[in-house]
């Protein structure tokens, strides 16, 4: 099978290094913002359970999970009420805002799945994914319209818990999962209509593999060998997140038309089936299908396909020098961070001396070796081990003390990227972490949650209360370092990858906002663009969708295929560093304005420049604290934007704003 390298390489015509930053540009808030007060149930997101550990990735994207969501026509958006009831949302800038009722999801309660959030995921312009947040997917289609007012009605309903779905190995009851839907889209396969979805959830290891037993070598279990100013953060392995690519077979009904009744019906009970599994350390920042039965996938640090991938993923450019050699992980070795450099530490059972040490230490890789000491070239000896990302060589080191602490310096190539493991497969050794740095951590995951009891539980389960504190959404601390976003492309039935960036590439900096459903439906055209990191500068890259195909059985990616630099915004990687309370970014597809949102007041828009010549751009600040309903501060919970007009959710209200006016 061939292999496509997807190279994001900027293309310097595109970068400005004459740019001298973004004028302020006055605007008339009057002229510029409409508020519309909102009828239904103020809109709040859920609150999350005390007692679930959170790691990075799932409080993140907790924080910056979008409650509004692209509708099924143009300029048409959707939001979930507290009540779980649907609306959709008609923006027109020659006319008021309108909010139409569409569907009311039943709530339930779940021994098996933790509350999460609802979501909206138009598949076509009369057809409508509706989750709940827990388990249950509604499929909803548009009814004939009512003195005007568009109706829906469920035409089936699914499962994405336990039972057809389940991946991975079998857990204690006593385990919740929370889910969240990636991204859905409509196939047409002959005569047969079938919905495609990937759901992401976290895998929690039995609590007994990891702690209580015997003769157990983590550092959990002897804290005596601990180095000085160091606790280890948690007792147990981090959990891999599971992506399922699952399918679903539509009823005959389905289809591109409205329904002809105009009687609400029981929804059909409809069967999904899991296609494939892939297993990840973090939760997807992008998934988008094209056309065929392909799909690109970006994950931070990338994915490995359940069972198979092993076996057939080709490497990137900077393994294929080295001898494909399983590197020898050490059962007992300390490992701590910071935004610049890596410290590993071994503590050897025997005294050496430096003579009998080599250690070698190249771009991607550690080979240590003990002469003369067949006790620790036993343990530790490692040959090749490849490392989670990229180090600088020369400025890395290592020391011997005592004839015992072996401790290596590794210098990080990508500052600011913050390591999920040490070594590129995950054996299971967790990071060690300041005591203050996991204090202050441990203090903002505690404010997303509180300490109220769940009425609901069932008897023998573990306290899962339900928050009834407001969700602080200031996430500084809680927000992910730079890091590098593997993408690959990759085949609906198999999930194997037919083409993929490498470590190394730009970091992550953000998506941009989504294209209406009418350009993206057909898989056909370009896909939505991503916002990556370089130096500075936000540099915008975009996929052809065209270029994926099948043939013989067998996903290709052309070499067209690869990442187009589209434009840059120069600075933004630079400028969004240095604002806080982040809680919304995006860059228009068209490629003329980035937005940043803050939690609650503020939001920056940043033109892009007027011509090639020009040293300067124009950014507008937008504060809503003074629209604000029945006098109150209200959190934004989500923005999109239709045309030149962006909306904003709020708990009681929808903001526009006319961008052109900005």
């Amino acid at each position: 099978m061939s292999y496509t390298i997807l190279d994001f390489k900027p293309d310097t015509g595109l970068l400005n290094p004459r740019f001298d930053g973004y004028k302020l540009r006055l605007a008339d808030s009057e002229d510029t913002t409409r508020v519309y007060s909102l009828e239904s149930e103020p809109v709040s997101p859920q609150k999350l359970p005390s007692s679930t550990p959170l790691g990075y990735d799932e409080a993140c994207f907790c924080v910056h999970y979008n409650h509004l969501f692209v509708g099924p026509r143009d300029s048409t958006f959707i939001y979930i009420d507290s009540a779980g009831v649907a609306h959709m949302v008609y923006v027109d800038k020659h006319s008021p805002l309108q909010v139409v009722a569409l569907f009311a999801i039943p709530q339930q309660e779940s021994d098996s799945a933790l509350a999460g959030y609802p979501g909206a995921y138009a598949l076509s312009e009369n057809l409508i994914l509706l989750f709940d947040g827990v388990e249950s997917v509604y499929v909803i289609q548009r009814l004939p319209a009512a003195k005007g007012r568009e109706q829906w009605s469920a035409i089936g309903l699914f499962g994405i818990g336990p039972g057809p779905m389940a991946a991975g190995p079998a857990e204690p009851h006593t385990w919740r999962r929370m889910y969240s839907i990636l991204g859905a889209a409509l196939v047409r396969e002959a005569d047969q209509t079938l919905i495609r979805l990937h759901v992401s959830y976290r895998i929690d290891r039995a609590a007994e593999t990891t702690a209580g037993l015997s003769g157990s070598r983590g550092i959990g279990a002897c804290p005596s060998l601990a180095l000085p100013g160091i606790t280890a953060s948690r007792q147990q392995t981090p959990p891999p997140f599971c992506v399922m690519a699952v399918e679903v077979d539509m009823p005959q009904l389905a289809c591109n038309s409205v329904l002809q009744t105009a009687q609400p019906q029981m929804p059909a009970t409809l069967y999904p089936r899991t296609v494939h599994t892939l297993r990840s350390h973090a939760i997807p920042v992008y998934c988008e299908y094209t056309a065929g039965d392909t799909y690109v996938l970006g994950v931070r640090d990338g994915v490995e396909l359940d069972d198979t991938e092993s076996a057939s993923r080709p490497h990137s450019p900077s393994e294929a020098s080295l001898s494909e050699v399983p590197p020898c992980i050490p059962d007992l070795y300390y490992w701590s961070q910071t935004s610049s450099d890596v410290t590993m530490c071994i503590e050897l059972p025997v005294s050496v001396n430096a003579k009998q040490i080599q250690c070698v230490l190249t771009r991607v890789a550690i080979t240590l070796r003990f002469s003369e000491a067949p006790e620790c070239e036993a343990k530790y000896g490692l040959n090749h081990a490849m490392l989670c990302d990229e180090i600088v060589a020369d400025d890395s080191v290592w020391t011997i003390e005592n004839g015992r602490l072996l401790t290596l310096y590794l210098q990080k190539v990508h500052e600011g990227a913050r390591w999920p493991t040490l070594f590129s497969k995950d054996d299971g050794v967790l990071e060690t972490m300041d005591p203050n740095e996991f204090a202050v951590i441990r203090e903002r995951l505690q404010r997303l949650t509180s300490d109220s009891f769940d009425p609901h539980r069932p008897a023998g389960v573990p306290t899962m209360a339900l928050a009834t504190e407001e969700v602080d959404q200031d996430n500084d601390e809680l927000e992910q370092e730079s890091s590098s976003v593997v993408f690959s492309v990759r085949d609906w039935r198999t999930g194997v990858a037919s083409a993929s960036s490498v470590a190394g590439s730009p970091g992550w900096l953000c998506p941009s906002f989504s294209r209406p459903l009418s350009q993206r439906q057909g898989g056909s055209g370009e896909l939505p663009p991503v916002c990556l990191r370089f130096d500075v500068d936000g540099t915008v890259f975009g996929f052809n969708a065209e270029n994926m195909h099948q043939s013989g059985g067998h996903v290709h990616a052309d070499a067209s295929t690869c990442p187009r630099h589209l434009g840059t915004f120069a600075a933004l990687s630079y400028i969004q560093a240095s604002k806080r309370e982040k809680r919304f970014m995006y860059v228009d597809c068209d490629m003329t304005v980035a937005v940043l949102a803050e939690t609650q007041r503020r939001i920056y828009v940043y033109h892009q420049v007027a011509s090639d010549n020009s040293n300067t751009a124009a950014q507008s600040v937008v504060d809503l604290g003074n629209a604000a309903v029945a006098g109150e501060t209200e959190e934004l919970l989500g923005i999109q934007l239709s045309g030149r007009m962006l909306v904003v959710l709020r708990e009681h209200s929808i903001c526009t704003i006319n961008l052109d006016r900005c």
